[in-house]
């Protein structure tokens, strides 16, 4: 089975450039770069798409808070517009609460989105960070509760491998446990200090690539960095060059 295609997010050209003014530099930089796709961008929809068609690129996804999912319906006519089909969800109802309760509030609100954007042709991922692996009233993890609570036919996971390793566990191998339940992956790097261009930081990237082919049900890979010390666009051209230079992907 090939590989997930590669698309490019978005979030590292915020830094400097903004999405409505400056759409025909970001996507230039991305299609030379050589991604098939973006995750997020501009407000017009429409216009967004013709943008992206005339470059050979698709709308692989958007991105939201978990707020956004108590009403789906403008998500869907943004991603029908924009030519997309995936959806990922950061965080709970509130980024600082994250006791028991508000997971239980959460995983519903998952759950029931997730089965409403099915009905619609869409994924729903709900996107990992660190703090899924710490502790929740003492008892079980953030991930365990979702392991539990989430109805994985209509929402699974997008997993960010770097923000795995940064809470302290092994990225290939949580990978390669949970390939049943991942939808979508989010490759970035991290040195220990700050995010860092792939290939440069800590994050065992050659053991998630030997694991990648077993992640059957993920759609799409889409390489992500939040900040960079470097130009926006240089930073994501170098991060998709790793991929294909060490790896041929």
């Amino acid at each position: 089975m090939p590989l997930p295609r590669i698309g490019a997010q978005l979030l590292v050209f915020a830094q400097k450039y903004n999405f409505d003014k400056d759409t025909d530099l970001i996507l230039d930089c991305v299609q030379k770069a050589g991604y098939v796709a973006v995750e997020g961008g501009a407000a017009d929809p429409v216009a967004y798409r013709r943008k992206l068609e005339a470059r050979g690129l698709l709308y692989g996804g958007s991105h939201t808070g978990l707020k956004a999912l108590l009403d789906v319906k403008p998500l869907v006519q943004y991603l029908q517009a924009a030519g997309g089909q995936d959806l990922c969800n950061s965080a709970l109802m509130d980024w600082n609460a994250r006791t028991l309760a508000d997971y239980k509030t959460g995983i519903e609100v998952l759950n029931r989105a997730g089965r409403q954007l099915r009905d619609q042709g869409i994924h729903l991922h709900y996107h990992n960070h660190d703090f899924e692996f710490q502790k929740v009233d003492g008892v079980k993890t953030g991930m365990d509760l979702l392991l539990d609570g989430l109805d994985f036919s209509v929402v699974d996971f997008c997993i960010d491998v770097a923000w795995v390793t940064v809470a302290g566990l092994d990225a290939a191998q949580f990978l390669k446990r949970h390939k049943d339940r991942i939808g979508y992956l989010h490759f970035k790097d991290h040195d220990g200090q700050s995010w860092i261009e792939l290939g440069q930081g800590r994050v065992d990237l050659p053991g998630i690539m030997k694991v990648l082919p077993e992640l059957t049900r993920v759609r799409w890979v889409m390489i992500e960095q939040d900040s960079t010390k470097i130009e926006p666009c240089a930073s994501a051209t170098l991060s998709r060059a790793f991929l294909r230079d060490s790896y041929g992907y």
